[in-house]
């Protein structure tokens, strides 16, 4: 029998499969051809993202390419190999007992910076192929100086139903994907609560 973590992250594998470099990051003919668009059709805007006031967490610190942030408490590292599931940063909840251990990992997105814009259309759009249902995009949030788009939405793998809520963080040169998997179980208000102690901690190294 598979350990609790060890069922979870195999379903984070399989979740990252279906939504992630391949379908939430926006390939760079994706992202030029979006870019110009928005450039046209809006110009310049100024950020309605609001600034994240949650208590810090005080857990582990995790320690990705140029960046750290803080876990929750009983979160860390587990330090197993999980083929096909090779994030930039990972941490889970090591006490969890429910047969999915709630998690955060952090992609790189492969072409570098990622606007908003081009999650909230180009990333919502492929989400919804892949099979994700309850696709929800929510305000904006400012993590580390960053404007980041926040997107929810329920996934299945191997029988097992879940939610991700992912967020991309940018620095001048790069987007990072940041995505929580929760059970089901786990109320929205909760999630948020510490995905956004997470995110308060975000350290730019």
């Amino acid at each position: 029998m598979r350990t609790p973590l060890r069922s979870a992250a195999l379903l984070v594998a399989a979740a990252l499969t279906l939504t992630g470099c391949s379908t939430l990051i926006p390939t760079e003919q994706e992202t030029s051809g979006s870019s110009s668009q928005a450039e046209t059709e809006t110009g310049t805007e100024e950020t309605t993202a609001g600034e994240l006031d949650a208590a810090p967490a005080t857990g582990a610190t995790i320690a990705g390419d140029g960046y750290t942030f803080k876990a929750p408490t009983g979160w860390d590292d587990p330090q197993q190999e999980i083929p096909g599931f090779d994030p930039d940063s990972f941490a889970a909840n090591l006490q969890d007992t429910d047969g999915f251990a709630d998690n955060v990992n952090v992609l790189k997105s492969p072409v570098g910076v990622v606007t908003p814009d081009q999650v909230e259309t180009l990333g919502l759009k492929e989400l919804e192929t892949v099979g994700a249902t309850d696709v929800v995009v929510h305000d904006r949030v400012v993590v580390a100086g960053s404007e980041s788009a926040h997107i929810s939405a329920a996934m299945s793998s191997e029988g097992v139903s879940y939610v991700v809520d992912q967020y991309y963080v940018s620095s001048a040169d790069q987007t990072y994907v940041v995505t929580f998997s929760f059970s089901d179980t786990v109320p929205a208000a909760e999630r948020q609560q510490i995905a956004e102690s997470v995110l308060v901690t975000w350290a730019w190294v």
